[in-house]
């Protein structure tokens, strides 16, 4: 009887924690005065015509956090910064500051690390983020973004270890990097471009 009764409870942590890991994300509404487009690297994305990414000259600003989300916001918002700038700078996109310059700033809607509870039966920690930002120079939006990033860390089930979550953040704020320069480098308004 023991045996059943624990057997049942460990199937039930496991749907427990399999629905936890696969809930809706949901992205805030597009603003009304922009026409988002089904993006190839972000879930949406907005060209504001004759906009060339590669001959701007950029300054990374801030990406507000919401005030409801359960992750270490600030740690991650630290994180996201250096590797926006990192990531920027390793595909030779110039940075630099003046009125000419364009804005790089945005929100994280969501940020949260799922699975800690049941870490020791599932054996890895869940992050899910959606975020949103936009590229302006003086005043005019020349693009814009939305998209939801879900990852997960493959190690085996144990206790969480020390630097796990950090780990997650960083990986999570490379991914979403990733994703927003492929869409702005790869993907556009430039003629040629399907």
């Amino acid at each position: 009887m023991r045996r059943l009764i624990c057997s049942l409870a460990c199937v039930l942590a496991a749907f427990i924690a399999a629905l936890e890991g696969c809930a809706t994300l949901a992205v805030p509404p597009a603003p009304a005065d922009l026409a988002f487009q089904p993006g190839r690297y972000v879930q949406e994305s907005y060209f504001a015509p004759g906009f060339n990414p590669e001959e701007a000259t950029y300054t990374i600003g801030p990406f507000m956090v919401a005030t409801d989300n359960e992750a270490s916001s600030e740690a991650f918002q630290k994180i996201f910064q250096d590797e926006l700038v990192r990531s920027w700078q390793a595909q030779g996109l110039k940075l630099g500051q003046g009125e000419t310059a364009c804005q790089v700033s945005g929100t994280i809607q969501r940020l949260s690390i799922q699975g800690e509870r049941l870490r020791w039966l599932i054996g890895r920690l869940h992050a899910v983020l959606v975020i949103s930002g936009t590229i302006t120079r003086k005043g005019q939006r020349l693009f814009a973004f939305r998209d939801q990033i879900s990852l997960g860390t493959p190690v085996a089930p144990g206790l969480v270890a020390p630097k796990e979550k950090d780990l997650l953040l960083r990986q999570l704020s490379r991914e979403a990097a990733q994703h927003l320069l492929n869409e702005l480098l790869l993907t556009g308004s430039r003629p040629g471009l399907p």
